[in-house]
């Protein structure tokens, strides 16, 4: 029983309990109630996530990812996609890694169904969107990014048969950062040894963006009304998944970071699927992302790309079948 007391659980639950107590009626009171809950509830998940992520960091087989990346068959689409997936690299990471590849100056349409689906979800990202959101917006965030995958792959291709996409492009080794590739190296496969070095890193760098996005869902849970946001993004409003890819320029951030902001959101009134438009979006319209693209790859891809995750976004945002009643699945552990 004194183990029980002294969990993270327990203590982030009494901290809420003393700010229901002592700061009733106050907006402080309010967000430390949100942002201590929401802690309480999510804090296992971030640590599985930085676990999923180091172990697929290691297990990830980097000398077929290069050898399918350079591949130009039909068959070597889906592959590609299928290890965007898997993948734990983040935008950054994968851009230098397609630059590598694309050195040689030409475009494999594989390697823009790595470029366009690994952002999209990784085993860290699945992770967190299962412990926050539940085994159904994780499945359709997974089943998105194939989508896209296969559409930016295969849309490669074609507009390369008809001369709309150029297909020699040579990325600068200059323009984009050294990790995972950017140095022009070959994909080294990491030592078992810097598992736990890999994990302490993730960890430090999940925690910090699920720290920010706890704190900005506490505060929108106490100054926002319920009645805003089902008018501008609830199942009443014909904007409400336009609206959700315009917020993923100023709040998407990291992908785990924005879960308890969407969990917020839902709660007082988002429809699924704007936030599943969210999540498409999201990762499209960071700044540095398209600032770091367009430098990299020029102009046109970067048009290409920000074409097939707005339009994508658009259409699951609209499409998928999530009913409106769908309960929001809340998890804690301990």
């Amino acid at each position: 029983m004194s183990e029980f007391l002294w969990s993270p659980t327990y203590l982030l639950y009494y901290a809420a309990d003393w700010c229901r107590d002592e700061l009733p009626g106050t907006y402080t009171g309010e967000v430390g109630i949100q942002f201590f809950e929401l802690t309480a509830e999510l804090w296992f998940w971030v640590i599985a996530g930085a676990a999923c992520s180091a172990l697929a960091s290691h297990l990830l087989p980097r000398a077929r990812l290069d050898r399918v990346l350079r591949k130009h068959r039909t068959g070597a689409v889906f592959g590609a996609t299928i290890l965007g997936l898997v993948s734990p690299l983040c935008t950054f990471a994968a851009i230098p890694v397609a630059a590598r590849v694309l050195q040689s100056g030409v475009i494999a349409p594989p390697v823009m169904a790595f470029l366009f689906a690994s952002p999209l979800m990784n085993p860290a990202l699945f992770t967190y969107t299962y412990g926050t959101l539940g085994i159904e917006m994780a499945t359709a965030r997974t089943l998105t990014a194939v989508s896209i995958g296969l559409v930016a792959g295969f849309g490669t291709q074609l507009l390369q048969r008809y001369g709309h996409l150029a297909s020699t492009i040579l990325p600068q080794p200059d323009r984009y950062p050294v990790v995972a590739g950017g140095s022009g190296a070959a994909l080294a496969q990491p030592a078992w040894s810097e598992l736990p070095r890999r994990f302490t890193k993730d960890l430090a760098f999940i925690s910090k963006w699920f720290t920010i996005g706890i704190l900005i869902a506490a505060l929108s849970a106490a100054l926002l009304s319920p009645e805003f946001v089902r008018t501008v993004l609830g199942a009443g409003s014909r904007w409400s998944v336009p609206a959700a890819v315009a917020l993923g320029v100023p709040l998407y951030a990291c992908g785990g970071g924005t879960l308890p902001i969407v969990e917020i959101m839902i709660q007082m009134g988002m429809t699924p699927g704007a936030a599943l438009a969210f999540f498409i979006a999201g990762p499209a319209t960071k700044f540095h992302t398209v600032g770091t693209l367009g430098a990299v790859f020029g102009r046109r891809l970067l048009f290409w790309y920000l074409a097939v995750m707005i339009l994508g976004a658009l259409l699951w945002g609209n499409v998928y079948p999530f009913p409106d009643d769908m309960p929001l699945r809340r998890s804690s552990f301990f």
